[in-house]
């Protein structure tokens, strides 16, 4: 059945409801990328946005299934390199948000899952992506990649015939950001890579 969870960031100032999210309507897994690991490092969030192997625990959605509650002018906006992904944050609290790609057409968000309250309603993790980039070896399966892509590719093709992509309070009407992005300098982007 599916529920609404509550987003928020560490010291409360950005609240969003994420709409119907279950196993149905999201993927739920954990990211081990070097990319996700430098997002942590850089905001000073390593070790509290990320387990001990490095990885991140996200949840995967539709930007049309998020409604911000309170918080909306701290979101912040940045991309550790010029065509990186979205990365959204809190700037208040330096909390990770979310990520996604810089066109709203693409449309999916991967919540971190450390700031979900209940996150039993995102049904057991199914995916560990990039494995091989964890601090210290993973054991448990990687679980069904195909499966992951499918549910993506088809997620963002309903999105895409419904119009329902338009829908994102992460992009105005003129298809930018909210916010600016933030492109990390090349001295910062080297330190939040480094282990």
């Amino acid at each position: 059945m599916s529920d609404d969870v509550m987003v928020s960031c560490q010291c409360g100032a950005f609240q969003a409801r994420l709409r119907g999210a279950d196993a149905t309507n999201g993927n739920h897994g954990l990211c081990y990328c070097t990319d996700c690991q430098a997002f942590a490092r850089h905001l000073g969030q390593f070790g509290v946005a990320t387990d001990a192997k490095g990885g991140t625990e996200i949840y995967q959605t539709q930007p049309a299934r998020v409604e911000f509650l309170a918080g909306k002018d701290q979101l912040a906006l940045l991309q550790l390199a010029p065509k990186g992904l979205y990365r959204w944050y809190a700037k208040c609290c330096n909390t990770p948000i979310c990520n996604m790609v810089g066109n709203p057409k693409f449309s999916f968000a991967g919540f971190l899952v450390a700031n979900i309250a209940e996150p039993e309603a995102l049904g057991p993790i199914r995916f560990r992506y990039k494995s091989e980039h964890a601090l210290e070896p993973v054991s448990e399966p990687s679980g069904s990649m195909l499966g992951f892509v499918a549910r993506t590719v088809r997620a963002i093709a309903a999105e895409r015939i419904s119009g329902r992509w338009k829908k994102t309070p992460f992009f105005g009407e003129d298809g930018r950001a909210i916010v600016k992005p933030y492109v990390l300098k090349e001295a910062e982007r080297e330190k939040a890579y480094r282990t």
